[in-house]
């Protein structure tokens, strides 16, 4: 019985750091559109997710496609393929 408390303190962590991660990438989002800095577009099959004028993702998931252009936003530019010139 021991090991399912520890396992559902784990679960409730792991939710708990999801939710905030979560909140970060939709503040920065919602500050991005609010500037107008960020466009999202529907192109045939997929979403593609523009910053400042550089294409930052593509999937067929909004979701994803703004989870994955967050991430690329975060990397340097030298180290992200994404941000090439």
């Amino acid at each position: 019985m021991k090991s399912h408390a520890h396992f559902e303190l784990i679960r409730m962590q792991a939710a708990a750091t999801a939710n905030a991660e979560d909140a970060r990438i939709w503040r920065w989002y919602a500050d991005l559109m609010e500037d107008r800095r960020l466009v999202c577009l529907r192109c045939g099959l997929a979403w593609t997710v523009t910053v400042d004028g550089r294409l930052l993702a593509r999937d067929p998931s909004f979701d994803l496609a703004v989870r994955t252009a967050y991430l690329h936003s975060h990397v340097p530019a030298s180290l992200n393929p994404a941000m090439a010139t």
